[in-house]
């Protein structure tokens, strides 16, 4: 192992070919969608698109633009919520051309399948490819190594996937990665971040990092990476501690770390992601859902805590969580939805909403043991909705996602008479022991306030989503006061202000409430070391320094 990774040199391509709108009015018309991703909060624009289709052409892209001193802002899907994706002026580099699966490997020291593919693949596509083992493009595809370890993986009777669901399945891996995503069964799997083996990077001069997990390590808080040109750029780890829990706020630091991990979770902002190496698990044979109903908050929480005790029989997939507003939102509207809900009963004030999977000589110990935990919080199995396939897990889904299907509702029409409204969502996550706190903290402070508001989300984590909904532009800026409030306070509590939606451009604020000015600046070092122009996706994660604007 060495902290030192020597860059290659990317090769001179022709990018005549490469699609590319300058055109203003057609940027601002039919490639509007490209100014814009899921949080809605800019108005961005772009001098120029661009559509590259390799990862050589991204890398003669990336040079010109730091020659030139050009911003590039990077795009995947823009499914984010932090407005990372929209450009506000300069170049725009889309790469939803770059779609390709390229290869599948083995590691027999951990009995683990991975297979390669292109920044542009979407989550969906890489997993149904995976799942019903479509990959007849990967065939003489890679090293006689890869093209063995493809060969056994189609002769395999089990059925694989990637493990880490992070709900939206229209992402794209390369975003996938340069965000660290997670969701439901991080609770079990952990973050994209421990299923990633290899990825390849194009930095901000065009230059190229080909970095396998566990090739390239820290050393004295320090890597160095040696350019095409010969010269030498030192990078030095940020000292700040983390939150131990669920996180995607600011980089990955820590002593001896691996270099993969610095660029995993970065957003973007250290280089372009071109190809993504992911690890393959696989799904289970028997799996039961279950949406719990529980007659009080308090018994549905301590459910929770029993449920995932280590001496628990029952071991969680993943825990999800619908508080009382939210069982109020579908008693009142999900029928109007076609949506039903069985079993649940009346005086329901709170859902806890998980997956286990078991073989068949574990099947009756589980059972008894999720009985008896759900006695002793007042419910049980017979008044709770249970399911032993995926058909009625996705049901269950369906359910999951009305929530904030209807929040999104309700602020569309809220906006259309107050121009200032939108949704406010918390994303932050607080250690075990500070849940129940955490929890009655935010309760509190909405009630006492007035403030129309559901909670639901990753309970298994910690991590619970708050969507404040402003009646009007007075409340807006009520929400966001809470936001910094309850993010000061996930703070005290050893949390972090974002578990999974990242920082973007939105949450600049929360990140130098969480690591404080000095952990800030030891960002922008990384961030100067490695792009000292200061051209890749300027404003994401944090603040730009004054002799860039």
């Amino acid at each position: 192992m060495t902290n030192r990774i020597v860059a290659i040199e990317s090769e001179d391509v022709d990018l005549s070919q490469v699609k590319s709108v300058t055109d203003q009015s057609e940027i601002t018309d039919t490639y509007a969608l490209y100014l814009d991703d899921e949080s809605h909060s800019f108005d961005g624009k772009a001098e120029e698109i661009v559509f590259p289709l390799t990862e050589a052409e991204v890398a003669v892209i990336m040079k010109a633009a730091f020659e030139a001193g050009t911003a590039v802002t990077i795009q995947g899907g823009r499914t984010g919520l932090t407005g990372a994706a929209v450009p506000l002026g300069g170049l725009a580099m889309n790469l939803e051309k770059m779609t390709g699966l390229l290869y599948m490997d083995y590691t027999k020291d951990e009995e683990l399948y991975s297979i390669a593919a292109e920044a542009g693949v979407t989550l969906e596509d890489l997993v149904k490819a995976v799942s019903t083992r479509n990959l007849e493009l990967l065939e003489n595809k890679g090293t006689e190594k890869q093209q063995a370890a493809l060969s056994s993986f189609l002769r395999e009777s089990d059925t694989f996937t990637f493990p880490v669901d992070p709900t939206e399945m229209s992402a794209w891996l390369g975003g996938l990665v340069a965000c660290n995503a997670s969701g439901a069964k991080t609770y079990k799997y952990g973050a994209v971040r421990n299923w990633v083996y290899r990825i390849r990077v194009v930095l901000a001069n065009g230059n190229i990092l080909d970095i396998n997990r566990g090739d390239v390590i820290s050393e004295d808080g320090k890597f160095v990476i040696t350019l095409s040109d010969g010269s030498d750029v030192e990078v030095v780890v940020p000292t700040y501690e983390m939150p131990k829990t669920k996180n995607a706020a600011g980089f990955f630091a820590k002593p001896d770390m691996d270099l993969i991990d610095l660029f995993i979770g970065c957003e973007g902002i250290l280089g372009v992601i071109t190809l993504v190496e992911l690890g393959l698990t696989k799904l289970p044979e028997n799996i039961m859902t279950v949406m719990a109903f529980f007659p009080s908050e308090e018994d549905a929480v301590n459910f929770v805590y029993d449920i995932r005790a280590p001496e628990s029989t029952v071991k969680m997939d993943f825990l999800e969580y619908f508080g009382p507003n939210a069982i109020t939102m579908i008693k009142e509207k999900a029928s109007t939805a076609g949506i039903t809900v069985p079993a649940m009963k009346g005086d329901t004030e709170a859902i806890v909403f998980f997956e286990f999977s078991y073989t068949d000589d574990q099947m009756e110990e589980m059972i008894m043991g999720l009985e008896e935990v759900l006695n002793k919080h007042n419910t049980s199995s017979e008044s709770s909705w249970a399911g032993l396939d995926r058909t009625e897990l996705e049901k269950m889904k369906t359910v999951r996602h009305f929530i904030p299907e209807t929040v999104n509702g309700l602020i569309a029409q809220r906006k259309a008479k107050y121009s200032e409204v939108h949704k406010i969502g918390t994303d932050m996550a607080v250690p075990d022991e500070a849940l129940r706190d955490y929890l009655k903290f935010y309760r509190s402070t909405l009630e006492e306030q007035g403030m129309e508001y559901v909670i639901f989300g990753h309970i298994g984590d910690n991590h619970l989503h708050v969507n404040m909904i402003p009646r009007n532009n007075e409340e807006v800026e009520q929400g966001m006061n809470n936001y910094m409030m309850f993010a000061k306070r996930a703070v005290e509590l050893g949390g972090t202000v974002a578990a999974e939606h990242g920082i973007g451009k939105l949450k600049r604020a929360f990140l130098e409430a969480m690591y404080g000015p000095e952990g800030i600046s030891e960002m922008q070092a990384v961030k100067k070391a490695l792009d000292p122009k200061w051209i890749i996706n300027r404003g994401n994660v944090v603040p730009v320094p004054v002799e860039y604007t």
